[in-house]
C-alpha cells in the first residue's frame, strides 16, 4: 500500500468518525416514519396514504367511522385502493380473461364501472339519493366518491346513516357480482335494491332507537 492510500484511508476513517450516527453499541433496524425508531402499523398506514400517488383527502372516517361490519369496511378501504379481484385487476396480474361485466352485460368490468357506472349500480344510487331528494352528478372514481359523500347533504343527527349508504351499496354489488358469477345466480333489480335497503336498516338498527319496521326507516332517512 502506498503513502497516497494510506492518506486516503485514514482520511475516510476520519469522516466516519465524525458522522454523528456511528456509535460504539450494536446496530439495529431504525424506523424513521415512528419518532421512536419502532415500525407501527399506524406510522405505515399514514405514511402510504398521505402519498402523492393519493389525490385528494383521504377519507379515513367513511371507511371506519361508519357502522358497518368491519369486513365490510375492509371492503370499502380495497374498493377505493382499486384492489378488488375485478376483471380490471386480474388483467393487470396477467391473467387471460374476456371481460364483461356480470351486472350489464355491456361493458368491461372495472372498478369505476361495476361500482359507480354500470345501470344497475346507477338504480341502486338513484333510489338512495331519490329518498333523501339529492340530485347528484356521479364522480368519475370510487375515491372522489367517498371524498364528497360527506358534503351532499347536511343529515344532522342522521349523518352516520347517511355516510353508510356507500358501502352498503358497494357491498350489495360486489355479493350479487360474485353470486353471478360463482354461482350462476342472478337477482331482478327490484330484489337488489330491497336487499340494499335491508342491509342499511338492520346495519343501522341498533342506533334506531323506537323505530323498529323498515318502512319506519326508510321515512326516518
Amino acid at each position: 500500500m502506498n503513502d497516497w492510500e494510506v492518506t486516503e484511508i485514514a482520511r475516510f476513517l476520519q469522516l466516519l468518525s465524525t458522522f454523528p450516527r456511528i456509535l460504539n453499541g450494536v446496530d439495529k433496524p431504525i424506523w424513521l416514519l415512528h419518532n421512536k425508531g419502532v415500525f407501527t402499523v399506524k406510522s405505515f398506514y399514514w405514511k402510504k396514504n398521505n402519498n402523492q400517488s393519493t389525490t385528494g383527502f383521504w377519507p379515513w372516517k367513511q371507511i371506519w367511522k361508519v357502522t358497518s361490519p368491519l369486513k365490510v369496511s375492509c371492503f370499502v378501504w380495497l374498493t377505493i385502493r382499486r384492489a378488488c379481484l375485478t376483471h380490471e385487476v386480474l388483467q393487470g396480474k396477467r391473467m387471460q380473461i374476456c371481460s364483461r361485466c356480470f351486472m350489464c352485460d355491456q361493458d368491461a368490468e372495472s372498478n369505476f364501472h361495476l361500482f359507480l357506472h354500470c345501470k344497475t349500480a346507477t338504480k341502486l344510487w338513484d333510489m338512495f339519493l331519490n329518498i333523501l331528494g339529492v340530485s347528484w352528478v356521479m364522480p368519475k372514481s370510487t375515491m372522489e366518491l367517498l371524498n364528497c359523500w360527506k358534503g351532499i347533504s347536511s343529515r344532522g343527527s342522521k349523518e352516520n346513516w347517511w355516510m353508510t349508504i356507500p358501502a352498503c351499496i358497494w357491498w350489495t354489488l360486489w355479493k350479487e357480482r360474485n353470486t353471478r358469477c360463482f354461482e350462476g345466480k342472478s337477482s331482478n333489480i327490484q330484489k337488489i335494491q330491497s336487499q340494499s335497503l335491508s342491509l342499511l336498516y338492520f346495519w343501522c338498527k341498533q342506533e334506531l332507537g323506537d323505530i323498529v319496521a323498515l318502512v319506519d326507516f326508510i321515512g326516518n332517512l
